[in-house]
């Protein structure tokens, strides 16, 4: 199937040509519109898309939707009884419909979204779900957008989009609520969008100059206001950082998934878009610093990795991109007073931690291209981490060796040439503007860490006087067994023999009734079994093999006094 809709998409060029050629010579000077219905169908499960194009000068186009997203690997299966009017021909090519029609015509298109799901859990999160409460999916999941030869469009459009609801039903997309917005977008970044409506809270915050609008589930334990408030004190931070004086208004949806958990066992999910960030999280959570942590991420993107674009394939680029976004995410989070010296030791201790424990520590980049998605928990993971260190290495050493601001020198220089029109950063580049802005040492150090892979050193006194580190013995974490599908079936799958868990006596099949999980190695674990009619509560530290690793925390009055 994949080899098919490549072939399709090739066979399709020649034909885009045209548009792409119309597009640039007639579709410019009079910005082209589209109008988008949206009508959540819950009682079927589904969402009827209605889309009218308006044309200009040419008699060929291209609309197209992502051929895979995230979990969703077939997104144009989940779009059903695709029909065009306007057209003398509409001709599917994989994730793309040719369209033949009469010169600056009006394109109508209509089409169902049935992704044969109609529950969020986590393993759908990324599909465009109607549930008798809610819609919700990602434009990259489900919606027809104007395509060019080179993929979707970058062109701006005039678009209004609407929302036909249920009673009560409230509505929001990433560049506004309401249940009519209109406004001029590019094609690509109406795919980069979500779409969100249902029994929603709704509010606009405005602060600073900043504008927020926050449209989130009521079953949280946290109300919007809490949530806005924390919100703009994040945004409010990283804008001041980075000298930010023309941030966007921004969206946030915040959706539930699956069944409440209990207060220690936590999972949250949620992506970056455009002007906006989705949140998906268990009924009944709390607003706590894993939420912070995940929102303040994907906030930073919208300078490293949006403003800052890495050139493709990106993820050759992921330790810059995704690992100093981690970076800069918990140290502002600090810095701003979001959170206190202890919260932030913890975090970096969690990271550092699971720096050292990951089998893929010293992959290349070349390797985490190739394995990042068919190997989430390691090679999709030590991007992240080995930025994270090196984020805490190189800003030590730089201001040791008399960049007053440190690695930031290096970040905002490379987002001030890509504001000025630079071409898309790469490897190769940010090695010379790190030579340039840090210093000769920066070489070395690149070369060791970013091209060899070798494993970070990170200086115990990296965050001195404040908060101060020490290589310490600590465990690998390590539940024992399956947790994922432990808690999924309710009875325990993939039990390791030798592991703390089966010495603590807990067995393969036993099933759970209630359990207490921490991903901690110091946290003690519980998990209560059913065994011949009665209750049994097995009790266990998750902890793996000893590992030295750096581990941070504040400093006492007397040690803050005597640092640097």
């Amino acid at each position: 199937m994949r080899h098919h809709r490549a072939t399709g998409i090739r066979s399709a060029q020649a034909l885009l040509v045209l548009v792409c050629v119309a597009t640039a010579g007639a579709g410019r000077a009079m910005a082209e519109s589209l109008l988008y219905v949206l009508t959540p169908q819950p009682e079927r499960g589904t969402l009827k898309v209605e889309l009218s194009w308006e044309t200009a000068g040419r008699e060929t186009s291209a609309l197209g939707v992502s051929p895979s997203w995230g979990t969703l690997k077939d997104v144009p299966a989940v779009l059903r009884n695709t029909a065009f009017m306007g057209t003398t021909s509409a001709r599917q090519q994989g994730p793309l419909w040719i369209l033949r029609h009469g010169r600056g015509a009006t394109i109508n298109c209509v089409y169902e979204v049935n992704p044969g799901v109609r529950q969020f859990d986590w393993e759908h999160t990324h599909h465009p779900i109607t549930t008798p409460e809610l819609f919700c999916g990602m434009g990259n999941a489900f919606l027809l957008v104007p395509h060019e030869q080179s993929g979707v469009s970058e062109q701006t459009f005039e678009v209004v989009l609407r929302w036909r609801l249920p009673a009560g039903w409230r509505a929001a997309c990433s560049w506004g609520a309401g249940r009519t917005l209109g406004d001029n977008v590019r094609a690509v970044d109406l795919r980069n969008s979500v779409y969100v409506a249902g029994d929603l809270s709704t509010r606009t915050f405005r602060r600073d100059g900043l504008t927020l609008d926050i449209a989130m589930s009521r079953r949280f334990g946290f109300d919007i206001e809490e949530f806005g408030e924390k919100a703009l004190q994040i945004i409010k931070v990283q804008c001041d950082f980075m000298g930010e004086t023309a941030f966007p208004p921004f969206v946030i949806s915040a959706i539930p998934v699956g069944e409440p958990l209990p207060p220690e066992d936590t999972r949250i999910a949620g992506t970056g878009l455009y002007h906006s960030f989705a949140l998906y999280i268990p009924p009944q959570a709390r607003l706590d610093s894993g939420v912070e942590q995940l929102f303040s991420h994907e906030l930073f993107h919208f300078w490293n990795g949006r403003l800052l674009r890495a050139a493709d394939p990106e993820r050759l680029m992921f330790w810059w991109i995704e690992g100093f976004t981690d970076y800069y995410a918990l140290r502002l989070l600090h810095e701003g007073g979001v959170w206190d010296a202890a919260t932030y030791a913890s975090w970096l201790n969690r990271h550092l931690r699971d720096y050292a424990q990951n089998p893929a520590i010293n992959a290349t980049n070349a390797e985490i291209l190739e394995r990042f998605w068919t190997h989430r928990d390691t090679y999709g993971e030590v991007a992240y981490q080995r930025g994270q260190a090196l984020g805490l290495r190189w800003h030590w050493l730089a201001r040791q060796r008399g960049v007053a601001d440190g690695i930031d020198r290096l970040l905002k220089t490379l987002v001030a040439q890509q504001r000025a029109g630079g071409a898309p950063l790469s490897n190769a580049e940010l090695r010379r503007a790190g030579l340039k802005a840090l210093g000769d040492w920066f070489g070395g150090e690149f070369d060791e860490y970013v091209v060899a892979a070798r494993t970070v050193d990170v200086p115990p006194d990296a965050l001195a006087p404040e908060i101060v580190g020490e290589l310490a013995q600590v465990y690998e974490y390590d539940p024992g067994f399956d947790r994922v599908a432990t808690l999924r079936d309710k009875r325990v799958r993939g039990l390791r023999a030798g592991s703390a868990a089966a010495a603590a006596g807990l067995r393969e099949g036993d099933r759970v009734s209630a359990w207490q999980l921490h991903p901690d190695p110091q946290r003690e674990c519980s998990l209560t079994v059913q065994r011949d009619g009665r209750s049994e509560t097995i009790r266990f530290f998750p902890r793996g093999r000893r590992l030295a690793v750096v581990q941070f925390a504040p400093a006492s009055p007397v040690n803050r006094s005597t640092g640097p």
